[in-house]
């Protein structure tokens, strides 16, 4: 990196384009066949197989495979893994946001396009799928290598390239509902498009595409694997228990100062009610002296949305050029709920409330014997079940506008654009009381944090009423302004055929603004000084900007008849940053027609985004799971002057942008092979790898919490704004850690028979993992999460995934089955309790579970009627197969199974109605 601009770099483009332009002659003759741009490549030729692998997903298999959005049909490809999904919105810090992730290398490492132009990513990072509308893409193209000698930042992973319908006269209405055989997930849509005129016949063409889709919540509690975080399973042939729950009760749990044997003061949480009656509450489950809350039920297993998209375009032909303007607007609306808002409250040993917290020991006289303040304030952990579900409502507006020009000027096949993208993202919440407001109601007696839920008075219920947050919590505005200039022509011939050149450049800029509301600001409530209840810090604004210009060249040469070379080279300078040049070479080797090898090999990088760099250090939610305080974090805690959480919390995650983060550096290459003997039967192998180094990211929380000393730099305090306690507090702002290498093989085979029922094609996609392993710090150790759920890392990398689809077309019918299967993976480590040991003592154990394989069987049944008619049924998950069980605890609320990896609609009708007109 910090490469400057220098003859390699700068002249390429220059060079050989002067050069070309001297030795050639006019334009050429324009060629019969059609000639196009294929995803990885910048020139203009007729479409063929290359030397990259590049998947393509036409019109009719996405009809056929039944998905309902963009995100789902992503999710269906074998290549594709890791990522966020909607699910992540319910607890996850998705914020509504799906997206894609070529061979689990993320979504900030997959470059998103439509019809060729990069999309806007939230400040900078990944693309929302949610923006592109299902209903106008013609075909996606996947390409599964790295492509930054071409594209640029992101592409460390591959491109996908989403195209829409061009010059077309069609025009059609349809409408779809899918219903889960279970309560919950309905979902339905529609859609309208239509195309008129000719470019060649009537000189212009205008295209549009509106469609709107809504989907309802699915609730953990309609589904019996994760309707309770109570799960009781066997596991070697022994009976265990799994529990997580959460310390922030109904009924509060008071935390209790006690004298350590070591004559030190602790801690520990006793509950009101179970002193007073012997049990705990409903919902509630007995950990000690405290109660536990069982939130699993009350969350959302699935979010709801609600989505419209909009798609226009309209082109114009003036002589040998065509000028083309794109608009794309896009409004998602999505809302995740989780359990009811838990906090730390403050009681009076004095007040109102002093016999209920005598119940439990916490006493003027017992605070003195400790040699205590006796009056000093008691913490409740506390969960305000009767406010209802907190919920993060995301309103995501996209805009986005092209305008280009296209033709052939002195031989070149030229291309010129300027776009604009805005993308705006707004969180409302509600479920949340102003704190201070909330605090002033306990000490006043009004409302009680000991009663069971549904039994606050009426004044309480009254007064919580007027103190609840609305309106927006917090804005954040990206915008993306760029123009793209590219050019392509042959200039000169071998005995083997025509050289062919592409240069191109372009000029970006990338801005991002977040403006918190007054309360996240800590400007609420009638004082202008309060903030949501639950939170300890406030949100800081702040707003960034970034200058980027690159230029390429492409050179294609056939060696020999059946060889042909690619060479390519691109320079990037993102101002205040760094800059990086980066080249690629590839082959295509045909011996004979029916048989190809190729491959490639080459440089790239990923430039940190506006939000890594520049976000202010701010609180970020709670770690996934409880943690109880282990030696090495009550040292760690005691070296910064605070101390542990009392029993088994969750702990405050703080995170920020880090200005000193620097790009990440790739390599990557491709072998693969394609065979295709007859024009019934195909199939190819790619064999890829990828190594980064300085990958982006924080380490795992688990890995932190397991060796606090290791990840010393990690760790903050918190300052409870209760009790102005002082707690030990996990820093996930980003960083450079290490390295990463990721390989695995690519496969597809497709066949076509002709049966006495009709034709009969067949179609398998599948990827092999065979290496995935991540460095957590600079020369560090290495983990790999292939198959397995890497305690270290959090998440898994499937050895296989893939689909087997096949398609009976028989006249007007067409039946469709599809076999969605990945491999099964050791579960994350987790500790458990042996139900059939009841000395505490000794039935705590430590147990992996093993995942196994899964696989759904999609079903579809299409009549078409004179051509323009079709009416489709089908069943997804026709067996209603659950989820496999899963003790994870990274990423949202949702508990029984993982989320993230499998749905939990369970088995759902669809019907489909589409006519042309």
């Amino acid at each position: 990196m910090n490469n400057k601009l220098n003859a390699v770099s700068l002249a390429v483009a220059a060079t050989l384009a002067a050069a070309s332009s001297a030795a050639l002659a006019q334009a050429q003759e324009q060629a019969q066949l059609e000639r196009v741009v294929v995803t990885g490549s910048a020139i203009k030729r007729i479409a063929a197989e290359g030397s990259l692998p590049v998947q393509t997903v036409t019109r009719a298999e996405i009809e056929r495979s039944g998905v309902t959005s963009v995100t789902e049909l992503m999710q269906n490809l074998s290549s594709v893994q890791g990522g966020f999904t909607e699910g992540d919105t319910v607890g996850g810090g998705g914020g509504g946001l799906a997206t894609v992730s070529i061979h689990n290398l993320g979504g900030d490492r997959t470059l998103v396009l439509l019809n060729g132009r990069r999309l806007i990513g939230e400040a900078g990072g990944a693309v929302d799928l949610n923006m592109i509308p299902l209903s106008i893409i013609e075909r996606v193209e996947v390409l599964t290598d790295g492509a930054s000698a071409l594209y640029g930042s992101d592409a460390v992973a591959g491109v996908v390239n989403f195209i829409t319908r061009t010059n077309s006269q069609r025009k059609n209405i349809s409408a779809f509902v899918s219903v889960p055989t279970e309560s919950g997930g309905k979902e339905r849509s529609a859609s309208i498009s239509g195309g008129f005129g000719d470019l060649e016949s009537n000189g212009f063409n205008l295209l549009f595409g509106l469609s709107m889709d809504k989907r309802d919540a699915l609730t953990a509690s309609q589904r019996d694997f994760s309707k309770t975080g109570v799960i009781n399973f066997g596991h070697d042939g022994k009976n265990y228990q799994f529990f997580n729950g959460s310390p922030s009760a109904i009924p509060g749990n008071v935390n209790v100062p006690v004298r350590n044997p070591d004559g030190t003061i602790g801690s520990e949480l006793r509950n009101v009610y179970l002193a007073q009656n012997g049990e705990c509450a409903p919902q509630n489950v007995r950990v000690d002296d405290s109660c536990y809350f069982d939130y699993a039920g009350t969350v959302q297993a699935f979010p709801d949305r609600k989505r419209t998209n909009l798609f226009g375009s309209g082109s114009v032909k003036l002589g040998e050029h065509t000028l083309r303007a794109d608009l794309l607007l896009g409004k998602t609306k999505t809302s995740g709920k989780i359990a009811a808002v838990p906090g730390a409250v403050a009681v009076d040993p004095n007040g109102p409330f002093a016999a209920q917290l005598a119940a439990v020991g916490y006493t003027p006289a017992y605070l003195q014997s400790l040699g205590l303040d006796p009056n000093r304030i008691a913490s409740v952990s506390y969960r305000a079940f009767d406010l209802g579900n907190r919920t993060s409502t995301f309103d995501r507006d996209n805009k986005a506008f092209w305008l280009s020009l296209e033709g052939q000027l002195a031989g070149w096949d030229y291309s010129a654009t300027a776009g604009y993208q805005r993308a705006e993202v707004e969180e409302s919440n509600s479920g949340y009381p102003l704190a201070k407001a909330f605090g002033a109601l306990l000490r006043s007696g009004v409302y009680n944090p000991f009663v069971l839920p549904g039994q606050q008075s009426q004044a309480a219920k009254d007064a919580v009423s007027q103190i609840m947050i609305s309106g927006a919590y917090g804005v954040e505005t990206s915008t993306l302004a760029n123009v793209d200039l590219r050019a392509s022509r042959e200039i000169f011939k071998t005995a083997a055929g025509g050289a062919y050149l592409a240069v191109g450049a372009s000029f970006q800029q990338d801005k991002v603004e977040d403006n918190p509301g007054k309360v996240a600001r800590g400007e609420g409530g009638p004082n202008g000084d309060d903030q949501r209840f639950g939170d300890s810090t406030v949100v800081i604004p702040y707003d960034a900007k970034r200058d980027t210009m690159g230029a390429f060249a492409e050179l294609i040469v056939p060696v020999m008849k059946n060889l042909e070379v690619t060479g390519s080279v691109r320079y990037d300078n993102y101002r205040n940053v760094d800059s990086a040049t980066n080249g690629k070479v590839s082959f295509k080797f045909t011996p004979t027609p029916e048989l190809l090898f190729r491959g490639s090999f080459g440089t790239g990088f990923r430039a940190p985004t506006l939000r890594q760099l520049y976000r202010p250090l701010q609180e970020f939610g709670v770690t996934a799971t409880p943690y109880e305080c282990s030696p090495g974090m009550a040292a760690m805690a005691a070296s910064l002057g605070a101390a542990c959480q009392p029993g088994e919390k969750q702990y405050n995650v703080f995170t920020g942008g880090v200005k000193t983060v620097k790009p990440e550096e790739s390599k990557q290459a491709t072998l693969g092979f394609r065979v295709e003997p007859t024009s019934s039967f195909s199939f190819g192998a790619d064999w890829w790898w990828v190594g980064i180094d300085k990958t982006f990211g924080s380490v795992d929380e688990n890995e932190a919490f397991s060796d606090p000393q290791k990840y010393s730099n990690l760790w903050l305090v918190y300052t409870d704004p209760v009790t102005g306690e002082k707690f030990l507090a996990y820093n996930a702002s980003t960083t450079n850690l290490g390295k990463s290498y990721s390989s695995g093989i690519d496969f597809d085979v497709t066949g076509r028979v002709n049966t006495p029922f009709g034709r009969l094609t067949s179609n398998l996609r599948a990827t092999y993992m065979l290496d995935r392993k991540v460095q957590l710090l600079a020369n560090g150790e290495y983990f790999s999460d292939v198959a397995e759920n890497h305690a270290a890392l959090g998440t898994v990398t499937f050895r296989w995934k893939g689909q087997w689809s096949n398609t009976l077309q028989t006249g007007n019918w067409a039946h469709t089955a599809n076999i969605n299967f990945q491999s099964g993976y050791k579960d994350f480590p987790t500790f458990v309790t042996d139900r059939d040991d009841p000395n505490p003592a000794t039935n705590e154990h430590l147990v992996r579970l093993k995942v196994k394989p899964y696989a759904t069987l999609d079903w579809q049944t299409a009549y078409t009627w004179n051509k323009q008619l079709t009416l489709a049924l089908g069943v997804k998950n026709v067996f209603d197969k659950q989820p496999p069980l899963s003790l994870r605890a990274n990423g949202g609320h949702m508990l029984g199974f993982d989320y993230r990896y499998y749905s939990p609609m369970g088995r759902t009708i669809q019907a489909r109605a589409s006519y042309d007109f």
